[in-house]
């Protein structure tokens, strides 16, 4: 079983603390990094950093375990990503059987494509919850709204879209509108895929499993999908 963030509980008007902000951003970039424990950043506040240590040895430990999860959607910006080892078959779970045009699975993990699902669900959650803990809240948030089993959101992979203020947008990425539907999702992707050469449209998958930003990344398979 994944690790739990120890440092959460401890909440306030302000949302969740340094510590609990900083264990979950070390563990989402440890059980990415096969290479090692991840380096932990500089930053002002000393607990965010030392809880971030801690995060980075945990993920790390559950990657080794339990397999890794890769960042295919990154804050840093967009970029072909290589193929993880581990895929598995898509199971639509809506239109039956093997998804013919999204025929993989890729593990990952990260906040930035749960961002626009949690403003999708719970809006206000937005004003105290920080990005390192998106899982945490859009699971609770589901949870409120009776728990919903699946969420979709289309994503390409492309570079350089518009800048409008979103967070996946202004990392250089599309998105879609966020569904419970993977048809409509996977229409929409589809539908992005024909304007964009090349494309690298997918869709976020999230299972509220857990309280970790995970989720899975289905790449389309149709067009020019070589550098994935």
């Amino acid at each position: 079983m994944p690790r739990t963030n120890p440092h959460l509980g401890n909440e306030n008007a302000f949302g969740p603390s340094h510590e609990a902000r900083g264990w979950q951003a070390g563990y989402d970039a440890g059980i990415g990094s096969p290479d090692g424990v991840p380096p932990t950043p500089l930053v002002r506040v000393g607990g965010f950093m030392d809880a971030f240590a801690e995060g980075a040895s945990a993920g790390n430990a559950d990657g080794g375990a339990e397999g890794w999860r890769l960042r295919a959607v990154r804050e840093e910006g967009p970029g072909a990503v290589a193929r993880p080892p581990g895929t598995e078959p898509v199971d639509s779970g809506e239109s039956g059987g093997r998804a013919p045009d999204f025929p993989l699975a890729w593990r990952s993990v990260g906040p930035l494509p749960l961002l626009p699902m949690l403003t999708h669900s719970a809006p206000e959650a937005q004003a105290t919850w920080t990005a390192q803990l998106a899982g945490l809240a859009l699971r609770r948030a589901l949870a409120a709204e009776g728990g919903a089993e699946l969420l979709y959101l289309p994503v390409c992979l492309q570079p350089e879209h518009t800048l409008t203020g979103d967070s996946v947008l202004d990392a250089g990425y599309w998105h879609g509108e966020t569904s419970g539907s993977f048809d409509t999702a996977a229409r929409e992707a589809a539908e992005h895929a024909l304007v964009r050469v090349p494309h690298f449209p997918g869709l976020v998958r999230y299972r509220p499993e857990d309280d970790h930003n995970f989720w899975e990344w289905l790449p389309l398979a149709q067009g020019d999908m070589s550098l994935l």
